[in-house]
C-alpha cells in the first residue's frame, strides 16, 4: 500500500465547514475528504489505525456507575420535598405524630416512584446501548474488514 500523500483538490476541506467549525462531511468531495482524513481509497494500514486508536482511545461512550443510595437521596433534594421536610419537623415540634407520620409516608413514597422510574429509564438506556452494533466494516490494508465498533479510528 502506498503511504499517504496530500491529494490537492480544488474543493478544499476548509471550504465545507459551517458555523460552529464542523466539519460538513455529507457535502466534502471524496478526495477532500480524504485529505482531511488522512487517508487513502485504499482505507488505513494497521499500523496507522493502531496508532489512531492509541491517540484517540476506543469509539465507546463512558460507563457511569451510579450510587443508587444517592440517586434515592436526591428525590428528596428539591423544593416540593423541602417543605414537606418542614411540614414533618413542625409536626414534630407541635407533637402531631399522626401528620408526621403521613408526611413522611408521603415523602418516602415519593422518593421510592421516583427511584424507580429514574431505574427503569437507566435499565432502557442499557438495553438500546446492547442494541448497538458491535462490529463494523472498514477498509484496513486494502481490503474490507469486520472489526468491533469500538476500535473505529478518526
Amino acid at each position: 500500500m502506498a503511504a499517504y500523500q496530500s491529494m490537492t483538490t480544488p474543493n478544499d476541506a476548509k471550504n465545507y465547514v459551517n458555523d460552529v467549525g464542523q466539519v460538513e462531511w455529507g457535502a466534502i468531495p471524496l478526495n477532500a475528504a480524504l485529505d482531511k482524513l488522512k487517508a487513502t481509497r485504499e482505507g488505513l494500514s494497521s499500523d496507522e489505525a493502531q496508532k489512531r486508536l492509541i491517540e484517540h482511545g476506543p469509539n465507546a461512550l463512558p460507563k457511569n456507575e451510579v450510587n443508587r443510595l444517592m440517586v434515592f437521596l436526591g428525590f428528596m433534594w428539591n423544593p416540593l420535598s423541602w417543605a414537606m421536610e418542614v411540614a414533618a419537623i413542625l409536626s414534630i415540634v407541635l407533637l402531631d405524630f399522626p401528620d408526621f407520620g403521613l408526611i413522611m409516608a408521603l415523602l418516602l413514597l415519593n422518593a421510592c416512584i421516583g427511584y424507580f422510574e429514574e431505574m427503569q429509564a437507566g435499565d432502557a438506556v442499557s438495553a438500546l446501548m446492547g442494541q448497538l452494533a458491535p462490529e463494523s466494516k472498514v477498509f484496513r490494508d486494502g481490503a474490507m474488514v469486520n472489526i468491533p465498533a469500538d476500535q473505529l479510528v478518526p
